[in-house]
């Protein structure tokens, strides 16, 4: 990760300050290192025979080998220590960053087709993370993978109905997007819905501004995990500005995915002037090689972002939260606490919680 141009105080300062990550992906926050020692425990086939090999699978070309290693590094869970395992890095992740509050999507169907279980790897999970000290508040969405739709979306969807997990907030929708409407899924997020939790979306990734469209009208989403390609049609940044659902924002991610060609191409400005709430995320970092404060000074020094701004992108995290109000209050109250401390200015006539 290329961190030069940033002045020490600066890096320190985004060190020190509270966030929130609202676009993470749990399973995605397996490095490298990490996988290769639980795929040789476990002697689960990886595509590589060696962990400098699978270093290199981790530098992407397409959409496509991104899902392909997603798939496989799935397949190599296999006991309940590995998962775990997975939930204590990313815990420790977070504390090495002073991430308060986070939202982790999780894809239990792939667990269950894997032959885990997909219930029993949700509640080891939530058990790791309940009982885990020092981390952030945590909430968990509860991803569809759109590419085994037919089997998954109701899969997901009865789980969500039959479940009463006190850290699972909301259905979600993953995986490619060519070929794959947002619209499609409906009827399972309207299932979710019914069941009490609320609904964000994949969107305007790796397919165009309908997707987002899509999300936003026919799932009820009320924040989309990338959105950037809604610049393509003004009618759908009006849509997103309008009705105040949050975009959550992956700068590295985007760039080595060839979604956007670099940084300094990248829409998040424009999706901010526009009007439309944004947040930023890692989306899944070790595969991208980032974390989160290495995507706040990418910001900074190739969008020319200020820390103000960065601030209120951070606070858009809490704003838009899926967690209950009386926990968004208390952390936001921490966040604007470590505001004053550190010499920010918040607008007065910011929203809030």
């Amino acid at each position: 990760m290329d961190r030069r141009g940033i002045a020490e105080e600066t890096r320190a300062l985004i060190a020190r300050l509270p966030k929130a990550e609202v676009h993470l992906h749990l399973e995605g926050t397996i490095s490298p290192e990490t996988l290769w020692a639980i795929a040789q425990a476990n002697h689960a086939r990886l595509p590589v025979g060696s962990l400098e090999e699978l270093r290199g699978l981790y530098r992407f070309e397409s959409f496509d080998g991104f899902v392909e290693l997603w798939l496989a590094m799935c397949s190599c869970l296999r006991r309940p220590q590995d998962y775990e395992r997975m939930v204590d890095g990313f815990v420790s992740e977070c504390v090495r960053q002073n991430i308060r509050y986070a939202e982790l999507h999780f894809t239990p169907f792939n667990h269950e087709r894997f032959g885990f279980g997909g219930r029993r790897a949700l509640q080891i999970v939530t058990e790791r993370l309940l009982s885990a000290s020092g981390g952030p508040e945590v909430r968990l969405i509860l991803d569809i993978p759109s590419e085994s739709a037919d089997v998954s979306g109701p899969y997901t969807a009865g789980l969500l109905e039959e479940e009463h997990n006190p850290l699972v907030a909301a259905i979600g929708l993953g995986g490619p997007e060519q070929g794959f409407p947002r619209r499609a899924f409906a009827p399972w997020f309207e299932r979710a819905r019914r069941a009490g939790y609320r609904a964000v979306a994949h969107a305007g990734e790796t397919a165009g501004p309908e997707h987002v469209r899509e999300a936003v009208v026919d799932l009820g989403a009320v924040r989309i995990q990338h959105g950037v390609r809604a610049v393509e049609d003004p009618d759908v940044l009006k849509l997103l500005a309008e009705r105040r659902v949050c975009c959550d924002v992956t700068l590295s991610s985007n760039v080595c995915l060839k979604v956007v060609p670099s940084i300094a191409a990248h829409p998040l400005r424009r999706m901010m002037e526009a009007g439309v709430p944004v947040t930023l995320s890692t989306d899944d970092p070790p595969f991208f090689g980032t974390d989160l404060l290495g995507e706040w000074e990418l910001a900074l020094r190739s969008l020319g972002l200020g820390i103000g701004e960065l601030w209120d992108l951070n606070l858009n995290g809490l704003r838009h939260a899926l967690a209950e109000t009386a926990v968004i209050r208390r952390l936001f109250k921490e966040f604007e606490a470590a505001a004053r401390r550190e010499g920010i200015t918040v607008d007065p006539e910011a929203e809030k919680p």
